[in-house]
């Protein structure tokens, strides 16, 4: 596939290895060399110098500006903590108020339906007595005619005898009396 062509080199021909130079190549490639290192060593890098500062400048300039957005942000999140807190707080104290003064009104409103209810009863409890009174003075006749009437039953006598003799006696007073 390859094929090699062997070329004869003639030993008295110059080497292509060691070329034969002549004095001027060395000199003058010398100052060339010094020219072109002058050259990049004066202009080249110090514009790739200046180039690199700018570029790290800048670089440093952003990570202290980023560091600067970031401990701003870290403050207002603080802040905004602060607040939550803060109104957190604020809520339950607003509730403890509200439940305390929920708790003072429900009092006030049981001690006031309790006086209510109290002057209620005894404003029952009189109007009953009245009552009581009223019935017993009403039916006191009708009770003594009807226990008289049914003795003169029982005892197979009239009843104005009964009567006479009960109030002789005081028998229909005192039984009044006792159930009074």
């Amino acid at each position: 596939m390859f094929t090699f062509i062997a070329q004869a080199v003639d030993p008295d021909t110059e080497s292509p290895v060691f070329p034969s130079t002549s004095f001027v190549e060395i000199p003058l490639g010398l100052v060339l060399f010094i020219i072109l290192y002058l050259l990049i060593a004066k202009v080249i890098v110090p514009r790739f110098e200046k180039l690199y500062t700018e570029r790290q400048g800048r670089i440093e300039g952003r990570i202290d500006e980023a560091e600067s957005l970031q401990a701003q942000a870290q403050q207002a999140l603080e802040n905004y903590q602060e607040q939550i807190h803060a109104a957190q707080a604020e809520a339950a104290r607003i509730r403890d108020e509200a439940r305390a003064e929920g708790n003072e009104v429900l009092n006030e409103v049981r001690a006031q339906a309790k006086a209510e209810a109290d002057q209620l009863v005894m404003a029952t409890r009189a109007d009953l007595e009245t009552q009581r009174v009223q019935v017993k003075a009403e039916l006191g006749p009708e009770v003594s005619r009807i226990a008289v009437e049914l003795a003169s039953r029982v005892l197979g006598e009239t009843p104005s005898e009964v009567e006479a003799d009960a109030r002789r006696r005081g028998t229909i007073d005192r039984f009044l009396a006792e159930r009074g």
